[in-house]
């Protein structure tokens, strides 16, 4: 199996991706749009129309994020075992019609059944998509996931707005919404994604056939798991720190007198900023090829950010510390998936992206309780004050695993640059 390639260091068009990753990145959109109507409105609803109190609702949201760690394994696993398409609609159409169980009863204890099954079956299309990039253009490298990156960041942005005010005319309609995107998504794989999907497959089953062939001649490619696991302490610890920013940073701001339309204003920001930034970032890592580096570069920012907001809590402070922020996540979080697709075995793609998705869910999961506590037993700039120290761990486990992967093999058994 030839090595994918990292980045290319001419500059790129859009028109250079392939049709099947941008219709990929429509995927992500209706995927990601279609979840975002929930995100906002989720602990809203428990509280107003379910009459339970807000400590409640945390731990709900809580079982939903431990549904969809499992769920991405599970997605991963199942993509390596049977494909894009059936896993996809399985997923999709599973989702679809748990989240329209609330709209025909507002029972409790039935809601938070439904949040289980669909944290888990919503959790399913993310690695999939992520795979399917990697195996439809694996001489795209980083740009695959960077774009699929975008499309959920854009799908985030639009979900997120329409969800708010879907919420004002009835939270059914945000229910009716997420199962139309969902159902949406569906007749774009079968309509249109199948037969591109069909054929990617039908590569993979040859050079699968072609490596069975070859089995005495030489060793097959097994996944360098020191690396990997080095690089999943890092993600997961990087989320840890990043998740603030939506947990203690959003309260600590409601505390000290800002509005939640400023602190909504800095999410705008970040979603436009991702999306205005990705010219300048493009050319930037075209000439700087390791992603290794990247991660490590977006982690030293997000300490930047951290000291930015020790310094002052002036709202120039905040803006300032959110494009830092914002910089970083576009070196970080396309690096990961990147570095998995130019690691994994063919065969293996589909698990390993299972668990890049299950590792930024479980540090979206510890990190708001590590950041909660320390905010309620001590004070806002001691949990700032932490998480600028605790980029050092993502950022040494960076390092290591460039070191680690420059002094090793890649999973085809080729060196390779990190």
């Amino acid at each position: 199996m030839q090595l994918r390639r990292t980045s290319n260091t001419t500059r790129h068009s859009v028109r250079d991706y392939p049709l099947t990753v941008w219709l990929l990145g429509i995927g992500c959109f209706l995927n990601v749009g279609g979840l975002s109507l929930l995100w906002p409105v989720n602990a809203i609803y428990i509280h107003s129309v379910l009459h339970q109190p807000l400590t409640v609702a945390s731990l709900v949201l809580m079982v939903y994020s431990g549904a969809g760690f499992i769920g991405s394994y599970v997605g991963g696993r199942l993509y390596d075992a049977l494909g894009a398409t059936p896993v996809l609609v399985a997923g999709l159409v599973l989702s679809a019609i748990l989240i329209l169980i609330p709209v025909a009863t507002a029972d409790w204890y039935t809601y938070i059944a439904v949040m289980a099954l669909f944290g888990a079956t919503c959790a399913i299309p993310f690695p999939v998509l992520n795979a399917m990039a990697g195996h439809a253009w694996p001489e795209g490298g980083r740009r695959a996931f960077n774009f699929l990156y975008v499309a959920n960041n854009l799908g985030v942005a639009a979900g997120t707005a329409v969800g708010g005010v879907l919420a004002q005319w009835s939270f059914d309609t945000v229910f009716i919404g997420i199962c139309a995107a969902y159902l949406l998504f569906v007749l774009l794989v079968v309509g249109v994604l199948r037969k591109p999907f069909a054929r990617i497959s039908e590569v993979r089953r040859q050079h699968a056939a072609a490596a069975d062939d070859q089995v005495s001649m030489a060793v097959q490619p097994r996944v360098p798991w020191v690396p990997v696991v080095v690089m999943f302490i890092g993600y997961v610890s990087a989320w840890m720190v990043y998740v603030q920013w939506q947990s203690t940073i959003s309260v600590y701001m409601k505390a000290i007198g800002y509005p939640l339309t400023m602190y909504s204003v800095l999410w705008t920001l970040n979603g436009l900023l991702i999306f205005a930034l990705q010219p300048l970032i493009s050319r930037i890592v075209a000439r700087w090829s390791s992603l290794s580096a990247h991660m490590i570069a977006g982690t030293l920012l997000y300490a930047v950010a951290f000291g930015l907001l020790i310094r002052g809590n002036q709202y120039p402070m905040f803006v300032a510390a959110m494009v830092v922020t914002t910089v970083g996540e576009l070196f970080v979080w396309p690096a990961v998936p990147a570095a998995i697709a130019v690691l994994a075995p063919d065969n293996r793609l589909g698990t390993l992206q299972g668990l890049v998705a299950s590792c930024a869910t479980l540090g979206r999961m510890i990190g708001p309780v590590i950041g909660g506590v320390l905010y309620d037993h001590t004070a806002m700039a001691n949990v700032l004050v932490v998480m600028c120290c605790a980029t050092v761990l993502p950022a040494a486990c960076f390092i290591g695993f460039g070191w680690l992967n420059r002094r090793g093999l890649s999973a085809s058994g080729v060196p390779h640059s990190s």
